[in-house]
This record gives C-alpha cells, sequence and structure tokens, in this order.
C-alpha cells in the first residue's frame, strides 16, 4: 500500500511539474554537441543495416528508424554544423533592424530548376489539377477556387523572379480564440477589398497582429520572398490564414501576390505539416518560421516542457500520422524576433539512397 501511495504521489508530482513548466513556458535551445556524428541530430540518419525508403518510412516511421537511432523521433537537430546541407542562414535583431547572414550559394531561393516547378505547380493550381494534400479540409466552392486562383498568382510571379533569398517562405502559423467569430472580419475573404476594422477586430485577432508584424519586418529584410500563412476556422468562423492576409496586405504593406494562403491547418503540428505541403513541390529546401513571444516560441524550441505531457509537435505528430514532421531549429539572433529554420526533410544531409530528399508530409 505505502509503494502504491508513493507511485500516485510520484505521478501526480510530475504531473503537477509539467503543469507548472507549461505555464511558466520553458523553451530551451540546445547547445551543439562537441561530438559530431552520423545521426539524426546532424541531418543522418543512424545505425546500421538497409537505408529505408520513403514508403518503410513513412508507414512505418518509429518501426525502422527507432531503435536504430533514437535521435530520429524528434525533430531536433543543428543545422548550423552543415549549412550546406542544411540550408540554415541566421538572421540577426539589433536595434529595430535585422541582418540576414550568409547564404549558402546552394541554399539561395529561387535557383532556375526551382522557378520551374514553381511555374508547374502555379499551372497546375490555375487548372484545378493540383494535389488534394495542399486543401485537406472542406471550403465553400467559391473560396477554394478563390485561394486556388490567388495561390497560383503567387507561384507565378515568384517562378521569374531573378532575386534569390537565404529561405523560401516566412511560413506564419495562425491564433485563434471564440471571441474572432464575433468580429467583422469573420466574412472578409482574400479578393475583397481592404476595410476599416470595427473597434476591438484588432484585439481580437491577438497574437496574429504580433506574428503578422514580424513576418513583414523578415520579408522587408529579404528573408524569403513570399510570406505563407497557416489557419484554419478553428475556434471560430473566422479563417486564420485570411485574417493573418488581410493584416499583412491591409495594415502592413505587403504586397497581395507575396502572400500564400494555406487555410485548413487546426492546430501547430498541422500548420507545419500543411505548410510543408507548399513547400515541397516548390522545390524548397527550407523556410524561415516566425512566431510571437510567450507559448508557441517554446512549443517551437528543442525543448518546451511539453514532452512530459506527451503533447510536444513530434509525439503529436507520430500520434496523429505516424512520422516525424521534419527538423527546425533557432536561427533569429538578438532581441525582437522569434524565428526558425524549418525544413520538410528530417535526413537533411543524408545522401544516401536519397534519403536527403525525403519528406512523409504528403504520405496518405
Amino acid at each position: 500500500m505505502a509503494r502504491r501511495f508513493v507511485r500516485r504521489a510520484s505521478s501526480l508530482s510530475a504531473m503537477v511539474a509539467a503543469v507548472v513548466q507549461l505555464a511558466a513556458g520553458c523553451g530551451i535551445r540546445y547547445a551543439v554537441p562537441s561530438e559530431r556524428t552520423r545521426d539524426a541530430r546532424f541531418g543522418w540518419l543512424g545505425g546500421s543495416g538497409p537505408i529505408p525508403d520513403r514508403r518503410q518510412l513513412c508507414r512505418r516511421w518509429e518501426d525502422v528508424v527507432g531503435e536504430r537511432d533514437a535521435h530520429a523521433t524528434r525533430h531536433v537537430s543543428y543545422p548550423e554544423t552543415d549549412r550546406a546541407s542544411s540550408c540554415f542562414t541566421e538572421v540577426r535583431y539589433r536595434d529595430g533592424r535585422i541582418a540576414v547572414g550568409p547564404t549558402p550559394a546552394s541554399c539561395a531561393f529561387p535557383a532556375h530548376d526551382q522557378r520551374a516547378q514553381l511555374a508547374s505547380l502555379g499551372r497546375r493550381l490555375a487548372s484545378g489539377h493540383a494535389s488534394p494534400g495542399l486543401f485537406p479540409c472542406r471550403l465553400p466552392a467559391a473560396t477554394l477556387r478563390s485561394v486556388r486562383s490567388h495561390n497560383a498568382r503567387v507561384l507565378s510571379r515568384l517562378s521569374v523572379s531573378t532575386r534569390r533569398h537565404p529561405y523560401a517562405a516566412i511560413v506564419v502559423p495562425g491564433h485563434g480564440n471564440r471571441f474572432q467569430g464575433a468580429t467583422t472580419l469573420v466574412d472578409w475573404a482574400p479578393g475583397d477589398r481592404c476595410r476599416l476594422p470595427a473597434r476591438g477586430d484588432l484585439a481580437a485577432l491577438g497574437e496574429m497582429v504580433q506574428r503578422a508584424s514580424r513576418a513583414a519586418d523578415a520579408y522587408r529584410a529579404g528573408v524569403a520572398p513570399i510570406v505563407l500563412v497557416s489557419g484554419g476556422a478553428v475556434h471560430s468562423r473566422l479563417v486564420e490564414a485570411f485574417a493573418l492576409y488581410y493584416l499583412l496586405t491591409c495594415f502592413l504593406g505587403i504586397p497581395r501576390d507575396a502572400v500564400l494562403l494555406e487555410p485548413c491547418a487546426q492546430h501547430t503540428h498541422t500548420n507545419l505539416r500543411n505548410a510543408a505541403r507548399w513547400l515541397v513541390p516548390m522545390g524548397a529546401r527550407a523556410a524561415y518560421l516566425v512566431t510571437s513571444d510567450g507559448l508557441q516560441a517554446d512549443y517551437f524550441q528543442d525543448y518546451g516542457g511539453f514532452e512530459l505531457v506527451f503533447g510536444s509537435i513530434d509525439q503529436r505528430s507520430l500520434r496523429d500520422w505516424g512520422y516525424v514532421i521534419g527538423s527546425w531549429r533557432q536561427a533569429a539572433r538578438g532581441t525582437g524576433g522569434v524565428g526558425f529554420w524549418f525544413t520538410p526533410f528530417r535526413f537533411w544531409a543524408d545522401t544516401r539512397r536519397g534519403l536527403r530528399d525525403v519528406s512523409c508530409v504528403d504520405a496518405r
């Protein structure tokens, strides 16, 4: 009886500690290990034996890689150790200014072959023949046509761009709450004219205001040629991606054809997966992930305390889909920005049997 009580008390203490950590925020960015080995922390699949193919990985991720490389079941890696393979570029913030670090020559986006992929994806969207995985939710037919047409224009413009950037896109996750359903912006959609918000509308958008502002700053600094906004109608009828688009274009002066729309994500891990579903057919290796201060910034770190209650992005992805989305790592330095390098390719340096180019984000 005493041992049973101790076990229960211990479990309760662990739960209390987890809640305290989550409330306080405990995002930790790990230091680069002194010893560099060929495992998932450095973009390789560790262990021995045959290299699994995409079909095996995406259907049985934990069975295939879990025993041979424990690091492969988490997103944590150190892209700064091999920038040419990871396409990692630091973004420095100081005194309200943003300075972008040197970009590896092989990573500048878009290159010639990537422009061809962008043009092809734009044509498929315009004709209605793009992968249904790009819009994994039910949208009204008119809204879907409008978003497809809009995204086709964004990609078409990008396909003829000669300016190259360190990242392919600035990814901005939405943030919802029930109060947004009462705003006058709930029925605003791409293609509508800009209009002034009613009193309280911007306050209801909450953290999306800061996220959009940071994305606009990064766009103007040349971090990426487009902003990819992600979020569906989760907590109310307001589509978070449309609200972010409204903020960026109507208030922050970002061109409409520089904002790509992803209106289907419902949670943070689906923000990443759905954004990655656009990045892969665009030929992109990496994006710059922007968020606001606080809980989500901790959630994206190498460790955030969410692991204690099986609520990390990696744990949720493995539970919901059976695979790890990719890798991400804080790339912002200084104050005033919360930005992360993000790639859909978990084994971003592993050239064996094409493993470097394997992503599971479109596995169905």
